[in-house]
Formats: C-alpha cells, structure tokens, sequence
C-alpha cells in the first residue's frame, strides 16, 4: 500500500513485516526520540520474539520516502477472547498514515474474528495519532496505567545489602530453579494478579512462557520465602526497560510483576523485595528502577511505591474495541 502525505511531498508506504525487516524495527526503536520505552532490547532476535505470536502478514511496517521503516503495527492471533494490538510510530510519520495503518489492522480484526473476540491496545502518549485513530475505530478508554521511575544514586548499597525481615527469606531466581520453587512462585503470581485488570495471571503455559523469553531478566527476578514453612509468600519478577533512544537511552531494573500472599501482607515483604532489585541493579551498573501499575489496583500498591521514590514519568491507556453485534 502507498501511502501520499501532500503536505511534505513525501511517499510513505506500508507493507507486511518479514523477517528480513526485523533488523530495521530493532534499528528503529533503538534510533527513534520519542517513543515510549520497550521491556526488549533492541537486537532483531528480541523483536522477532515480540512479533512471535500475530497473525500471518499481521506485522505492518511504515516506511518514509527513502524506505526507511518509521513505525509498526502488530496484531496477535487470540488469547482467550482478546486480541492484541501494538501500534508504534515515530513523531514524524504524518497523522493520516497512522490513521490509515490503524484502520486497516482494525479491519483485519473484525475479519479475523468475526465477532468471537475483543481488540485491546495498550498505547502510551507518545503515540496520540494512533490513539486518536483508535478512537475514531470506536475504541474506549478501559483502563489507566503509570509508568514510574526511581533514581538510584542515593541508595546506600551497604543497606540494601543488609535489608531483611524476621522469618523470610530473599531467593534469587537461580535458587527458585534450584529448588524447584518456579510452579510455587506462578500460584502466587496466579492469585496476586486474579483481581487485577486484564488477563495477568500467569497459566503454567503463559508462566513457563514468560519467565524463559528473551524480555524475562532472572536477575531482576526474587521470591520470599517463609523460613518456617518454606512456603513462596511473595515474589518478584521483573525485566530490563529501555527508555530514550542511543546514544543516550538508559536502561532501568523494571518490575513487571510483583505481589504478596495475602495472608502475608502488611510485613514490609514487597518492600523489601524491591530494595533487592535495587541493589542487584546498582551492582549491574544501573542507575534506575522502573515500574508500572494499574492507578485502580484495589490494593493501593502505587502508594508503596510513591513512599519509596517511584515518580510518574509516562501514562499509558488500555483501548478496546467490542465485537460488532448484528442487527436481530
């Protein structure tokens, strides 16, 4: 498809993705001022990873006058009744070829699905156009979120080495493989996240999944574990954020998931599970932590996390598009 911006006399097109493209999405992301961040590095193997899972020819690439790509969209095959939907452009690609690449990926989903499942798309402000089209496509706002950052260069290294509590124990991930903890660490992944929005909690084909991807960093990634019973009463699992672009991008510790037995809350343990992820990324040279959490989770987390230095630095919104009824 070609696509003609008359206003700057430049040709853009858009066309299906193909492995051979997946250097240049990762040149893109790497390159590009603007965009909101990613949980993946920018290497073609981690991209090929994160297309894993659309629909065939569901990659759409934009690319600018010279063919040089400039945005994506991506659409995944169902989960359950959802479908995904990634959509991810630089601030210079003109509004109508967002507007036009997101009307056909909309397109594409009613196609496929044929009233059997929802769209949902996670979109950060960085991408207004694509939100505003999403709109126009009858997408509504179902749901909030904050990315948040903490500086670590005030944290005393020596502290967080010594931060503990009375009767837990602190695993590294190698230790949770070790002694065969992983299926115990999903249970309460599973339970942690049953109130919270969306699909999040992990099946053991979704946990497996997850904790052995290219985006999972075993380093960033704890259970507690209480010392009387060894029994998993919290956990931690978390991956690498990229925010900026080269040469100056930074990479934070980022915490994807984390949650306490309920049983075993109101004890400072997801407190101190986060101050172990401090430490483990000043002792990998990082200089940050990052998370991001739902601002109508019941259990206030975001006020854990204010309290201890996580400041707001992007919001993202979940947009949904229904399936078409038909008319009785």
């Amino acid at each position: 498809m070609t696509l003609v911006d008359h206003r700057d006399v430049v040709t853009w097109t858009s066309a299906p993705a193909t492995a051979l493209d997946h250097s240049a999405i990762a040149d893109f992301l790497a390159t590009t001022q603007g965009l909101g961040g990613r949980k993946f590095a920018s290497d073609s193997r981690d991209v090929a990873e994160h297309v894993g899972g659309a629909y065939p020819s569901g990659v759409t690439v934009v690319r600018d006058a010279a063919g040089i790509i400039r945005g994506y969209a991506l659409l995944r095959e169902p989960h359950g009744d959802e479908v995904g939907a990634d959509f991810v452009f630089g601030p210079d690609v003109p509004e109508r070829v967002v507007s036009s690449v997101v009307e056909a990926t909309v397109d594409r989903f009613h196609a496929e699905t044929d009233g059997s499942a929802f769209l949902r798309s996670t979109v950060g402000t960085d991408q207004q156009p694509a939100i505003d089209a999403l709109t126009r496509q009858g997408a509504w706002r179902e749901a909030e979120f904050v990315r948040t950052r903490k500086p670590l260069d005030r944290e005393d290294v020596v502290a967080l080495g010594s931060a503990s509590l009375p009767a837990v124990a602190v695993l590294s991930w190698a230790e949770v493989v070790d002694r065969g903890l992983g299926e115990s660490v999903r249970r309460v992944q599973f339970d942690t996240f049953a109130e919270h929005f969306g699909n999040m909690s992990k099946s053991r084909e979704a946990f497996h999944r997850h904790v052995h991807s290219r985006s999972f960093t075993p380093d960033f990634s704890l259970a507690a574990v209480d010392t009387a019973t060894g029994e998993v009463v919290g956990y931690v699992l978390g991956s690498t954020f990229t925010a900026g672009a080269a040469p100056a991008a930074e990479r934070s510790a980022h915490t994807d998931y984390i949650g306490v037995r309920a049983d075993h809350r109101k004890r400072g343990i997801a407190e101190l599970l986060l101050r172990k992820i401090w430490l483990a990324a000043l002792r990998r040279g990082l200089t940050a932590a990052s998370l991001g959490t739902d601002i109508r989770n019941r259990s206030n987390a975001h006020l854990l996390y204010e309290r201890l230095g996580y400041v707001a630095v992007q919001s993202q919104y979940a947009y949904r598009i229904d399936p078409v009824q038909e008319k009785p």
